[in-house]
């Protein structure tokens, strides 16, 4: 078994405060404008909920429900209407559908009123369609603490379908901002995520008597992680139309893929249209590829563990990948980004590169052992550079910490310690753990970087003395400080990366001697979100996570 841990500390500029949140150690408590007894099927803007606007909290109280539909709902980006469980768990089941979330903007659906529940709103056994939509020219929408389970398709949809009325083409519509986290998805009939449509090219429909091509919109700004999905159908979890600010990561899926139906068998699938960053995703035991990318070239997909993907798909057609990257739409110039992967026993091979039209693609730095077929296996008329992965035809079990126990963390004596080659733009500083990397004196192969601290001792890791790094916030108006010493005159470079490793502010770039400094800064160009900041002297590095909070 697999097992994270995952302490979240958020840093929270409050008039000259550090406030540390531990999420799972308080209890979500708010004062309700609205409470929505368990006979009520409707929150709706224009009837019962007409007098809530935006920061105003609806309360869910507990009990079993047929259904809920939410609509006409419209917060603000500074100020989001909050729904939420209060007072206990909140059971929605054995209807045509659990939740639907329809004509709303800048709303928070959230199963977290409740501190002792992890997920405080359940929908369930759901016979004729699916758990949770979100549709109507929504947009705007952050969904956690949610379970869904037993639904005839799939668990969550989230997508407004082109019809003649022209209302959601792509010219006339955009989706944005939309958030999934720290939700429970299993036992769905098709996929457990549903996001976008699958169809980036159109779809013909009669309008007016004409055969028209009705482009689906686009969904600008989409965030899924620290979601656990387990035994779907289909997909885990699948991506489209999303072509910006895309983000999949933290999510751990078991076991997808289950009904065996072709094209519709990965753990995660970045479809038509998406441009996405995919790391950091434990994806376990799947009958389908690990991941598939048919996306608009851009996509970056790295930090990633899959294990087994394909290995109890009996099936000689189609090959069963660790990651698959199809021969879709492909914008000129853009290339895939592969790297920093584990990718164990891949029932054919590690990467299936079938794309025709992209070109500067790399597969680097991943850590690929017991394939079926073959390492990798590129299209003719593809291009794909292969470079320093660290391969073994065979399962080399002394490379991990317990891969018996589903931990593929390395020993120190792995081959691949210390033996990346640098990735740009990525420039990588952070594991599948939220490590920081380098730990020594570069970075490792694959998705893992080995924190033990034996490798400090060895001479040839030691590139240089130890840091010290403290991080502040100031007072108003809002600044940050970070506090350093350092032992010998050296060059000092400090800047704040975002989660897939872009600078996004260089602090500052000096030589400077020796002793105890501190640099003050104002990040009001930055956007909410979590961020590292970095210190550089000479060879050594040390970084610390960040969330901004706005």
């Amino acid at each position: 078994m697999v097992h994270r841990t995952q302490h979240t500390i958020r840093i929270v500029i409050l008039a000259g405060l550090l406030v540390l949140v531990f999420p799972a150690l308080f209890s979500q408590t708010s004062s309700c404008d609205l409470q929505i007894p368990i006979t009520e099927g409707f929150i709706d803007g224009h009837g019962n909920a007409s007098a809530i606007g935006p920061g105003d909290t609806v309360c869910l109280l507990p009990g079993f429900r047929s259904y809920l539909w939410i609509r006409y709902l419209h917060g603000t980006s500074d100020a989001p209407i909050v729904i939420m469980n209060t007072l206990g768990g909140v059971s929605i089941h054995q209807f045509y559908y659990g939740i639907k979330i329809d004509s709303c903007s800048h709303i928070k659906l959230s199963g977290k009123g409740v501190s002792a529940l992890p997920y405080g709103i359940h929908i369930f056994d759901i016979s004729v369609g699916g758990g949770l939509s979100i549709e109507g020219l929504s947009t705007d929408v952050e969904i956690e603490g949610i379970e869904i389970y037993n639904t005839a398709f799939s668990a969550v949809y989230c997508k407004s379908d082109p019809d003649c009325s022209f209302t959601s083409t792509r010219d006339k519509y955009v989706m944005r901002n939309i958030s999934f986290h720290d939700n429970y998805i299993h036992d769905a009939g098709n996929e457990g995520f549903y996001i976008g449509s699958s169809f980036y090219s159109g779809v013909i429909d009669t309008c007016n008597g004409k055969d028209t091509i009705l482009l689906p919109h686009m969904i600008r700004g989409l965030k899924i992680f620290n979601n656990l999905v387990t035994r779907t159908g289909w997909d885990g979890i699948q991506a489209s139309c999303a072509d910006s600010a895309c983000a999949i990561y933290h999510n751990e899926i078991w076991y997808d893929s289950d009904a065996a139906v072709f094209n519709q068998m990965s753990g995660i699938i970045m479809g038509e249209g998406s441009i996405c960053d995919c790391y950091n995703n434990w994806i376990l035991y799947g009958k389908g590829n690990g991941i598939q990318d048919h996306g608009l070239a851009g996509n970056k997909t790295y930090n990633n563990l899959i294990v087994n993907p394909g290995r109890t798909f009996p099936e000689e057609f189609p090959y069963q990948n660790g990651i698959y990257v199809g021969t879709q739409q492909t914008l000129p110039g853009n290339s895939f980004l592969i790297a920093n992967n584990t990718i164990i026993s891949p029932k054919d091979f590690a990467l299936d590169f079938r794309n025709e039209s992209s070109s500067g693609n790399r597969f680097i730095n991943n850590l690929v052992m017991n394939w079926g077929r073959g390492l990798v296996n590129v299209e003719m008329g593809s291009n794909i550079l292969v470079q320093n992965n660290y391969t073994d035809p065979n399962f080399d079990v002394s490379q991990f910490v317990d891969p018996g126990n589903g931990n593929f963390d390395l020993r120190p004596t792995s081959g691949a310690v210390n033996a990346a080659v640098p990735v740009s733009p990525l420039n990588l500083s952070f594991d599948i753990l939220d490590r920081t990397r380098p730990f020594a004196l570069v970075n490792d192969i694959g998705a893992y970087e080995c924190h033990d601290s034996s490798l400090i001792a060895i001479p040839e890791n030691q590139s240089g003395p130890s840091l010290r790094l403290h991080l502040l916030t100031g007072y108003l108006p809002d600044y940050m400080v970070i506090r350093y010493t350092i032992p010998s005159q050296d060059r000092v470079q400090i800047g704040l990366y975002d989660i897939s490793g872009r600078l996004v502010m260089m602090v500052m770039d000096s030589l400077i001697p020796p002793g105890e400094y501190e640099q003050q800064f104002v990040p009001d160009s930055l956007a909410a979100g979590t961020y590292l900041v970095r210190m550089t002297v000479g060879h050594v590095s040390i970084s610390k996570k960040f969330q901004l909070i706005r």
